[in-house]
């Protein structure tokens, strides 16, 4: 179950690379993902393409540092993974929520991802999900 939450954690942290396309590397969407994020532009609390939408890309990319590393250190079984996995999770949260956007039903499954996730690292049951 370890192996398996290691890369759940992996892929979830993954998933923040798409705010660094949207923020910094536009090209790489694509002509069919650019049109996708110009047709969602509105609905953005935080407007990509500013100073802040920028920044938010940045912490973006911290995160999913974070949550790389923690996907090694459940694998491997250290003792520090825990607590780097509330702080990629709370600064992933404070991410999506920078940049909610109500049509993306994306934005609403990341957050429940990192609720799981730090629920997990605290309560009880979830020593037999990431064995800690």
């Amino acid at each position: 179950m370890r192996v398996a939450a290691a890369i759940f954690i992996a892929m979830h942290g993954l998933g923040h690379i798409i705010w660094l396309f949207t923020t910094w590397i536009q090209p790489a969407l694509g002509k069919e993902g650019r049109a996708e994020l110009e047709a969602h532009r509105r609905h953005f609390l935080v407007e990509p393409k500013s100073l802040m939408g920028k920044g938010i890309g940045v912490l973006s990319v911290v995160v999913l540092i974070g949550f790389l590393a923690t996907a090694w250190g459940t694998w491997t079984e250290t003792q520090w993974w825990p607590a780097l996995l509330i702080g990629s999770a709370t600064l992933s949260m404070l991410v999506v929520l920078s940049i909610w956007n109500p049509i993306m039903r994306l934005s609403i499954r990341a957050l429940l991802a990192n609720i799981a996730l730090v629920a997990a690292t605290l309560m009880p049951w979830g020593e037999r999900f990431l064995g800690h």
